[in-house]
């Protein structure tokens, strides 16, 4: 290793081109180049269909309870320092109580892993799916995340299509095609993120045969909004 303050240059390792090419196709880099050809002044107004966050919007504000839950609890003096690891047991009791209303079963609270925004989801779950020699199948279009993340726990990345004239259900046969052995997860992205469909629950029931078949596991992030109902529920 070479560095300090005569100028040479750090050498840490071989740069990983996997990962490299991964984060060259972030769509924030084509948003940005987007960006840059407003015209911020011009007479039509921008409605950024790129940005997830409902919460930016004034009809999306959340609502007054829920304000008054927060402050309430931060009045408590309860939750002064760090949760646990294992996120707190309040919560993942309150999301396991309202999962399943909508279920023919009970969750408990051991069914229920809490993270900080999607991003914190992926990166745990490849982290649990990596192992040498493991390949994992990815949506294409998809998720950029989903790839630079696999990369990086040196999982094979190996994509399969959505057929576009089929409303972009996922092409079964292809996907089929792709498992082996050693093909540890499907990441399966419903609602669709970027194309923006919902599959059908037979649809979802054909692929989900198939998995059972190919011994592969279906990798669904189910993202829980926190609503006004369940926000009470945390904090009470």
């Amino acid at each position: 290793m070479e560095g300090g303050r005569g100028g040479k240059r750090w050498r840490f390792a071989t740069p990983n081109l996997a990962v490299a090419a991964a984060g060259e196709r972030s769509i924030q880099r084509y948003l940005l180049q987007l960006h840059a050809c407003l015209d911020e002044h011009g007479p039509r107004p921008v409605i950024p269909l790129s940005h997830g966050d409902p919460s930016s919007s004034a009809c999306f504000r959340t609502a007054p309870e829920a304000e008054e839950a927060v402050a309430a609890a931060v009045r408590s003096g309860d939750y002064n320092g760090y949760s646990s690891p294992a996120t707190s047991l309040p919560a993942r009791r309150a999301v396991a109580e309202y999962l399943s209303c909508d279920l023919p079963y009970k969750l408990c609270t051991d069914d229920i892993f809490l993270t900080s925004g999607g991003t914190q989801a992926i990166e745990i779950v490849m982290s649990v799916f990596g192992q040498p020699g493991a390949n994992i199948l990815l949506p294409k279009p998809g998720y950029p995340k989903h790839e630079a993340h696999a990369v990086f726990h040196r999982m094979e990345v190996r994509l399969y299509d959505l057929v576009p004239e089929r409303g972009w259900e996922i092409n079964v046969e292809a996907v089929e095609a792709l498992a082996d052995e050693n093909t540890v997860a499907i990441v399966i992205t419903n609602p669709n993120n970027p194309c923006g469909n919902v599959y059908t629950y037979e649809h979802l029931s054909k692929v989900g045969m198939m998995a059972v078949q190919c011994w592969v596991t279906p990798y669904f992030l189910l993202f829980v909004p926190i609503s006004m109902e369940l926000m009470c529920r945390i904090l009470t």
